[in-house]
């Protein structure tokens, strides 16, 4: 058996991070061979494709977004599902997510030509500091943290940010610099582990491109509890997903639902290759897939 990991040109050796699934696979007797994703790659050679680290989409948006939508036509099994992929490669899924009930943290849209509007919902909502974002972002591209008072500012520097998706604006979420967010992994729609992201001092940005790192961790359980009502409501059927998310209001408030490309962190938990593994390659042997 042949499964293709969807990488990306820096990362055509795979990322680090994966190594550990590739050798469980391996010890599978199931071969892992890297696909970068913006080259051409027969997809009918592999057994399964996996998404894993194509980590530059966001600096080819448009590009990324046709080659989700052309994994619709490959007759390779694709993980996660390729409407799924559709649907959750941009945060406006979070319209979605809020109608199913399910508790994140208050956001409101504003599409390129409404950002003039950003200083009214800011006042009407009570926010003194926030942050502004990118919808079709990664790595934090984009996003600004300001006070209510640097708002007209903020309008100013989005308007020049090149940007072809909506912009997204929350209440900035004091705690994550002392207490991090919780990132909790899943395979086949049951827990795995989490990992704690925390910020270096003073700044609120979790990935380590901006000085941030990540401890293997145990959330409160009303956590896990959380995110596993948010993968049975939204994702049920996701191979592999990530529930990132923060302490707001005594409670677990979802930052972001991830179930393209998210790393999942198999360097930091034993058990974590080889469950994937057996997740990935029981999906393959089922006949509902």
């Amino acid at each position: 058996m042949r499964i293709g990991f969807v990488t990306a040109e820096s990362w055509s050796s795979l990322a680090v991070d994966d190594h550990p699934a590739v050798a469980a696979l391996h010890a599978r007797r199931v071969e892992v061979e890297p696909v970068v994703w913006n080259r051409p790659f027969d997809a009918s050679r592999f057994d399964a494709l996996v998404m894993r680290s194509p980590w530059d989409w966001y600096k080819h948006r448009q590009a990324f977004r046709r080659f989700i939508t052309s994994l619709a036509d490959v007759r390779t099994p694709v993980f996660n599902p390729p409407a799924m992929l559709a649907r959750y490669q941009d945060k406006t899924y979070f319209r979605e997510l809020a109608a199913l009930g399910l508790d994140t943290v208050p956001t409101a849209f504003f599409g390129p030509e409404e950002l003039e509007r950003l200083p009214d919902e800011l006042a009407r909502r009570g926010w003194r500091r926030a942050v502004l974002k990118p919808s079709f972002t990664a790595n934090a591209w984009g996003a600004q943290r300001f006070e209510a008072s640097q708002v007209d500012e903020v309008v100013r520097l989005a308007k020049a940010h090149p940007v072809d998706s909506e912009w997204m604006l929350q209440p900035y979420v004091e705690g994550i610099e002392a207490g991090g967010e919780w990132s909790l992994v899943f395979f086949g729609g049951r827990y795995n582990h989490a990992v704690q992201k925390r910020p270096k001092p003073g700044d609120y940005r979790v990935q380590p491109d901006h000085g941030g790192h990540s401890v293997l961790g145990e959330p409160p359980p009303a956590f896990i509890h959380a995110a596993e009502r948010i993968i049975s409501v939204a994702v049920p059927d996701a191979l592999y997903a990530r529930v990132d998310g923060v302490e707001q209001a005594g409670g677990f408030r979802l930052m972001e639902l991830e179930v393209v490309e998210p790393e999942l962190f198999f360097r930091l938990h034993p058990d974590a290759p080889g469950r994937f593994a057996d997740a990935l390659l029981a999906r393959l042997a089922s006949p509902l897939r």
